[in-house]
């Protein structure tokens, strides 16, 4: 078991690797050029991996604040490829049963990241899922509202595609320097938020750079 554990580590690390790697790339190259497309699906694929060898083990050896992690980056990189396939919600397209059920879902996990922050002595974990498990539920709380109301503003997909992504690789650099808190003589709160305060506000920017009506 220990073995097949290990397998499953490696598969982890590089593929968080590449992750790092093809994420970085792809912002770089924005959407101004035809590989754009292609290395973000590498990246998408990365993800993938890294998301389902986490949950395999975060579970085998009972990590639940890592899956919680695990779950919250996933959400962002899928909910980044839906906006792709959602381009029409303002000519009266309807989001397909996979796109509620990834809210419900994602729902109920960030849900239950604060209620489990707050069960039992947490610590400074309590701290950080509280965070990441409102920062999840804001998010599906707009993404629910857009797939039920529909868009107020053109260019609302790309907005979406764009501030997800980066929602996902800001948690990709965040596991991993947690990962290597024993490396790094910095406190954990700043390598937990720091991605997060540091990037916001390039999505911020890359944000005014979209020019988008309302409708």
């Amino acid at each position: 078991m220990d073995s097949l554990l290990n397998y499953f580590i490696i598969i982890h690390v590089i593929a968080g690797t590449a992750a790092l790697i093809f994420g970085a790339i792809a912002f770089t190259l924005r959407s101004k050029t035809p590989k754009h497309k292609p290395i973000g699906r590498i990246y998408f694929w990365c993800m993938t991996v890294v998301f389902v060898t986490g949950i395999i083990l975060s579970v085998a050896k009972s990590l639940v604040f890592f899956f919680f992690i695990a779950v919250f980056s996933y959400y962002s990189v899928v909910i980044a490829y839906r906006a792709l396939r959602l381009k029409e919600l303002h000519k009266g397209q309807k989001p397909k049963a996979i796109d509620w059920i990834i809210q419900l879902l994602a729902a109920l996990v960030f849900l239950s990241a604060i209620i489990f922050a707050w069960t039992g002595d947490r610590g400074g974990a309590s701290v950080i899922m509280t965070v990441f498990g409102v920062l999840g539920l804001l998010g599906v709380y707009r993404n629910t509202k857009l797939l039920l109301k529909g868009p107020k503003e053109t260019n609302y997909w790309l907005k979406m595609h764009i501030g997800h992504m980066m929602g996902s690789y800001i948690g990709a650099i965040t596991a991993f320097l947690v990962n290597q808190t024993d490396h790094i003589p910095i406190h954990p709160l700043i390598l937990w938020f720091g991605p997060t305060v540091l990037l916001v506000p390039i999505i911020v920017m890359e944000f005014r750079k979209i020019k988008s009506e309302p409708f």
